[in-house]
């Protein structure tokens, strides 16, 4: 199968349990950051500011939000950012109501470091 050209499709290509998450989180990203620009990098949607911010992926039974500054963010979040990256780290998904206030604070934070000490993404 091709890969997708757009965000949409991305989206579209999704199951439906994965779809309704990355809806959900492509919803939150336009009412609180409406000023980041989406496009698709390395095959997945990704949004940036002056760099890039978050990116979400599905995966067989969720969708990760891939969180450029997770490293950053990682220690205050023990319970929601996995990985081991330098700088990228990710949060599993795996239902709509996990898409809560934590979220969005840890996605916050996100986006103000970007703003505030942007790093440059290779």
């Amino acid at each position: 199968m091709p890969k997708p050209k757009t965000v949409r499709a991305y989206f579209d290509d999704l199951d439906s349990h994965q779809y309704e998450i990355a809806v959900a989180l492509e919803n939150v990203i336009k009412t609180h950051w409406p000023h980041l620009t989406v496009k698709l990098a390395w095959g997945f949607p990704c949004w940036s500011g002056h760099e890039r911010i978050f990116s979400v992926i599905g995966q067989a039974d969720r969708c990760n939000l891939q969180l450029w500054y997770g490293a950053k963010l990682a220690e205050d979040f023990l319970d929601r950012i996995e990985g081991t990256g330098k700088a990228l780290r990710h949060v599993k998904v795996r239902s709509i109501a996990e898409v809560n206030d934590e979220l969005i604070d840890i996605m916050d934070r996100a986006v103000e470091l970007d703003a505030t000490a942007p790093q440059r993404v290779r």
